[in-house]
Formats: structure tokens, C-alpha cells, sequence
């Protein structure tokens, strides 16, 4: 993107993470700079406000996702990571860098697609992953997988992940799962310790939809981008889709998401 913004008074939203002293200065020094150059902003408190230009998040991945999941948000989301690994939040760049490059639009919009999650008369979006797994019981799930075109297979396993190339790098690298470029339009299914010598991490297009139907001797369990939203006695039917819904990030910096993946694993900057 390459728009002047300058000639008409931009709104921030501002997301702190409160656990971190770093957020909370950084927090402050932005919204200092912010108003000296006559725009203005607000702390997120459950709702994005009309006419709201960005939502900026001091913070890490893990506040990014709980943002993300509590707002449903359209905006374009400026992570500035105070936390460890990073892979949603931009670093190294000074507060008046990350507000010029704000209002002037220099910066790219990294589109990442959402998964839709469906369970009865429920309905949740996750960036990264949704989890079927157990809660209560040392004995395994057993899940069927299936897409339009019929059964995929069937899993004797700790549980199923269902992530996007967004998560790729999360809890389904974690289990064995490969690792894909955010620009690639599919997702992951990942078995959770799987009681097989066969079962493997399997990518499908983002156009199919995955169902999974779980028998467990206990609770059911879901967990959207690591949040328990769901829990339920001896079986459970999930759908998972990805529609059109989209977070957009702020891109300050240029960077290839295959030098971020080697940097954090093998340098953990």
C-alpha cells in the first residue's frame, strides 16, 4: 500500500498485553506520539469503535489471537511483539517509525484466512488451529475425518488439529505437521499422537470442508487457538471450513516468511 493518510485524523485502537511492563510503555509512547501528531486513540475494552483506522497490539502472538478471536475483527491489526516468537507481530522498529509508516500507508497488508469452526449451534473462527481432542481420560478418541468427496480416515489418536498455514507453525508443527507458506490456499490435518504406524499429517485444499465425528469414553473437548470453547460427554461433530473472513496485518518490514521461520527456530529472535 502506498496512500497518504495525513490529511484527515486517524483512530487508533490500542491492545496491551498487561502482563508485560514492555507493552505497557510501548503502549504509552505510541499513543503519546499518536496525539502530538493530532490523531487520536482508545483502549480496546470488548468493542472497536466506529471510524476506527487500526488496532494496534503490544503484545505477542498469544494476545494477538485473543484479540482476534474476541472481536471478530475487519480492521487491519499492527502487532508489535513483546512477547517471544513473533510469527504475527512485527519487531525492531522504534514507536515514531511505527506510526509514520501508519499514516503514510507504507506498509504491506498481509491478508490470512480464518477457519470457521461449526459444532451444533455453535460457530467460531480461528487464525490458527481448532483442536477435537480428550479431556478427562487416559483413553484414546476415536475420530472419523471425512470431506465432500467421503471418508478420509479414521484416527485412534489423543485428538485431531485442523490448522491454516497461519498455524502451520504452532501446536501442528508441534504433532508433526509440515510447515506451509501463508500463501498457499489449504490446511492441515494433524493427528495428536496417533496409536498407528500409518497415520499421518495430511494438506487438503481450503476449498473442501472436513468433518470430524469423535467417540470418546470421556469429555470431548475444543479448543480454538488455544481456548477451551467447548466441552462435552462421549461424542462430538465438528465442521470446518474457510470462508471469507480475513484478518489483515500490518506489515512494516519486508520480510520473508522463510528467514522468520529459520530465525525463531534456530535463533529464537
Amino acid at each position: 500500500m502506498n496512500i497518504l493518510y495525513y490529511n484527515f485524523s486517524m483512530k487508533f485502537c490500542i491492545v496491551i498485553n498487561k502482563t508485560k511492563r514492555k507493552a505497557k510503555e510501548l503502549a504509552k509512547d505510541f499513543i503519546a506520539e499518536v496525539e502530538r501528531r493530532g490523531h487520536s486513540s482508545y483502549y480496546y475494552a470488548g468493542t472497536i469503535l466506529p471510524d476506527t483506522s487500526f488496532a494496534v497490539v503490544f503484545g505477542g502472538d498469544g494476545t494477538i489471537l485473543k484479540f482476534i478471536r474476541a472481536s471478530s475483527v475487519t480492521i487491519p491489526v499492527l502487532g508489535i511483539n513483546c512477547g517471544h516468537m513473533g510469527f504475527l507481530a512485527e519487531a525492531g522498529s522504534s514507536v515514531s517509525e511505527y506510526v509514520d509508516k501508519l499514516l503514510s500507508g507504507d506498509f504491506i497488508a498481509d491478508k490470512r484466512k480464518l477457519l470457521r469452526v461449526d459444532c451444533e449451534d455453535e460457530s467460531f473462527f480461528a487464525l490458527n488451529e481448532v483442536v477435537l481432542g480428550r479431556a478427562d481420560s487416559i483413553n484414546l478418541m476415536d475420530i472419523e475425518v471425512s470431506t465432500d468427496e467421503g471418508s478420509l480416515d479414521r484416527y485412534r489418536a489423543d485428538g485431531v488439529i485442523v490448522a491454516t498455514p497461519t498455524g502451520s507453525t504452532a501446536y501442528s508443527l508441534s504433532a508433526g505437521g509440515p510447515v506451509l507458506s501463508p500463501r498457499v490456499p489449504a490446511y492441515i490435518v494433524t493427528p495428536i499422537c496417533p496409536h498407528s504406524l500409518h497415520s499421518r499429517p495430511i494438506v487438503l485444499s481450503d476449498k473442501e470442508t472436513i468433518r470430524l465425528a469423535a467417540k470418546s469414553v470421556g469429555k470431548c473437548i475444543v479448543v480454538v487457538d488455544g481456548v477451551k470453547v467447548r466441552s462435552q460427554e462421549k461424542e462430538c461433530f465438528l465442521t470446518v471450513s474457510i470462508k471469507d473472513a480475513c484478518a489483515t496485518f500490518v506489515r512494516i518490514h519486508k520480510r520473508s516468511f522463510y528467514k522468520t521461520m529459520l530465525n525463531k527456530f534456530t535463533k529464537g529472535d
